[in-house]
């Protein structure tokens, strides 16, 4: 009991809750700002902390034929490619939201603050550049993932 009343007290003295709602609804208006300049990324939505980034099928020819190699692999493989480099690199844990599935979910602490509000934008903003570099070091990674996933198939 007290631990749990100690909880609720941090809680409420501390305003996670409401820091909750506002920076990840920040981190989904940031993210979907930048839907217009990267085809990959087709929408964030969530509520509070809880945070999913779709991502679709791209327009332009190249950028659809790579799509079209990794989904062929393996279907949901692209998110993959993005949740590597984002722990690697940036060292944020996001996770594919489920079997063949191009969402990945991000659940970062209550307790964030505005340096890594932006520090999670800017980082997804530099590995989603990144998928439109090609070839590139991600799409080495993302050959490498369809590799392994078509070797699994075959057995």
């Amino acid at each position: 009991m007290a631990a749990g009343l100690a909880t609720l007290h941090v809680l409420e003295e501390e305003k996670l809750i409401e820091n909750s709602a506002v920076l990840g609804a920040d981190i989904i208006n940031s993210l979907n700002a930048m839907s217009s300049k990267y085809e990959f990324l087709k929408e964030a939505r969530g509520k509070g902390m809880m945070i999913a980034i779709e991502f679709q099928t791209p327009k332009s020819f190249k950028l659809k034929a790579a799509w079209a190699m990794l989904e062929a692999a393996n279907k949901g493989l692209f998110c993959q490619m993005v949740t590597i480099p984002l722990f690697k690199e940036h060292r944020i844990l996001t996770q594919v939201a489920g079997h063949g599935m191009n969402v990945v979910k991000l659940l970062p602490p209550l307790m964030l603050n505005q340096k890594d509000r932006d520090h999670i934008v800017s980082s997804f903003d530099r590995v989603i550049a990144e998928t439109h570099q090609i070839p590139g070091s991600i799409w080495d990674l993302g050959k490498n993932l369809a590799s392994h996933a078509l070797k699994g198939k075959s057995k």
